[in-house]
């Protein structure tokens, strides 16, 4: 596939900005020794940028509880990201939410939900509605390999293929399951394309280390929902660098097979991409991106520091109780 060189860049500052305010925020967790839960997404930003790059603002992004890249990729506001890390008040959800539990619908990302597996049914739910109402939009779920073995994630591929909604589930195939590998989970011939296709879903496998390879598929993928009319489930097999959870690497505990250092770092995506744009463009203008990302990134930072806390008698607003 041939893109715009300019549409390349963007998206290169994209994923760039995804990266590095990660690892600002990497750093700034262990600075101040905050101790919240958090899950990172190094390393896998060519999927939320890849597909999120075919997506129009009233189409529905849902996430997990890895989706800080997903949030940015579907332009959530950096600094309401970092103010809900931090639990301030100006975050997208008043600093009640967290890390885990974001939501903008100023930008269609409807929610994130770290229950395994639960994004996958609140989404169609999502396109159900989509398809009553009659929109031309459609729902996008995010979600890890360890979520896509769940059980409710089966049923919503059945109930989705016999309703023929308006439906994209995104698997980001990382590998784990926190450490479980999956030839320690699954059966020798366990196939989730054949899973897939036999519950009259569409499959799509792309390259998740790819920023190119997971547009082109994503791509696909939408064209096929709106008109084949029928819902698909998009599988990008990438490499997760850091952690499950907690601001660290964890090569030392030995665990990784494939995703070692070496490789993960020969197949960076924002690696490969960068490496792709020097044909086109200098490396003054790209270090000039680079640039202007990481003063936004700070500006973020700075803001959600300096915003204030809740105030106590907001508590419970937005709980049900009697």
């Amino acid at each position: 596939m041939i893109l715009d060189r300019e549409f390349l860049l963007e998206a290169y500052k994209k994923m760039f900005f995804i990266r590095k305010m990660e690892e600002e925020l990497v750093s700034f967790y262990f600075k101040n020794k905050i101790m919240s839960f958090v899950h990172f997404y190094v390393g896998q930003e060519a999927v939320a940028v890849g597909v999120c790059d075919n997506l129009r603002k009233n189409d529905k992004v849902f996430g997990n509880h890895r989706s800080h890249g997903h949030y940015l990729a579907k332009g959530g506001d950096p600094k309401k990201m970092v103010a809900e890390l931090l639990g301030k008040k100006t975050g997208c959800c008043g600093g009640i939410g967290g890390s885990m539990h974001m939501i903008d619908k100023s930008v269609n990302f409807i929610g994130s939900t770290p229950i395994l597996g639960s994004v996958v049914p609140i989404s169609a739910g999502s396109a159900l509605t989509q398809k009553l109402t009659k929109s031309d939009g459609i729902s996008v779920s995010f979600f890890g390999d360890g979520a896509s073995e769940e059980g409710v994630v089966y049923e919503t591929m059945n109930f989705a293929a016999l309703l023929k909604l308006p439906l994209l589930l995104v698997v980001e195939n990382n590998l784990y399951s926190v450490m479980s590998k999956l030839k320690d989970r699954r059966s020798e011939k366990y196939d989730l394309k054949t899973i897939a296709t036999g519950f009259g879903m569409n499959y799509l496998q792309a390259d998740g280390n790819n920023y190119l390879d997971v547009y082109e598929k994503a791509q696909e993928a939408v064209v096929s929902i709106k008109m084949d009319k029928n819902p698909v489930i998009l599988e990008c097999i990438t490499y997760r660098h850091m952690a499950h959870s907690a601001p660290i690497f964890d090569d030392k505990i030995g665990y990784r097979e494939i995703d070692t250092l070496d490789n993960r770092s020969k197949e960076d995506s924002l690696t490969k991409l960068r490496i792709n744009l020097l044909t086109s463009f200098t490396e003054e203008i790209i270090s000039n991106i680079e640039k202007e990302c990481m003063v936004k990134i700070n500006e973020a930072i700075e803001f959600a520091v300096n915003s204030p806390y809740p105030d106590k008698e907001e508590l419970y607003n937005n709980v049900y109780h009697e």
